[in-house]
């Protein structure tokens, strides 16, 4: 198999990926949404909406860094080393003994919203840009604070979602979604349906 097949099979893995991802993710989380459709007063639906969409978001970003670094690879972009690192999630790491070693690289997770967007739509060559100045960008950065709340507890307090932080919480998820959706829109329309 020649390089440019391997990395076309890769590219199209990475398309299946994001697309496999937020399909199944959304899907849980509109299954989810459905049995309390109308009676958001369950502290348990609260919770898992919250948990929910940010292994969502988490999910989709990861796949979009995936698919950006493949698509580079593939085609005739050139990507700074940074760039690459930061998609790749690995960075070097160089120890005492003066022996180099690749490791995983942990970026914030707003950051890493923020970056992989924009890489990849700069990268994609797309007329589609973030936009991170408006509320819903803000929402989304607050609900993190949230989500992390609700995922490590130190009090009983903790575990709860006031109607302030589920109002903030979906138009920082609806944010993201919306983005989501223009991102792959945008692809579409500037490289054709995948043919997956």
């Amino acid at each position: 198999m020649t390089d440019r097949q391997s990395y076309s099979r890769n590219l199209n893995d990475s398309v299946d990926e994001l697309i496999g991802v937020s399909t199944t993710m959304r899907s849980d989380i509109e299954n989810l949404l459905s049995v309390y459709r109308d009676d958001w007063s369950s502290q348990t639906l609260r919770r898992t909406f919250i948990r929910a969409s940010w292994s969502m978001i988490e999910g989709v970003v990861f796949c979009v860094k995936r698919l950006t670094l493949r698509a580079c690879e593939l085609g005739t972009v050139g990507l700074p080393s940074d760039e690459h690192f930061f998609l790749s999630e690995l960075q070097f790491i160089v120890d005492p003994a003066g022996e180099a070693k690749l490791e995983t690289r942990r970026v914030d997770t707003i950051s890493n919203i923020k970056r992989s967007l924009k890489i990849a739509g700069l990268r994609f060559d797309l007329p589609w840009k973030p936009v991170f100045g408006g509320t819903g960008w803000r929402d989304l950065a607050e609900s993190l604070d949230i989500r992390h709340r609700l995922t490590h507890p130190k009090s009983t307090a903790e575990c709860e979602v006031s109607d302030d932080d589920l109002t903030l919480h979906l138009a920082g998820y609806e944010w993201f979604i919306q983005s989501s959706n223009e991102f792959q829109l945008a692809l579409v329309k500037r490289y054709g349906k995948p043919s997956v």
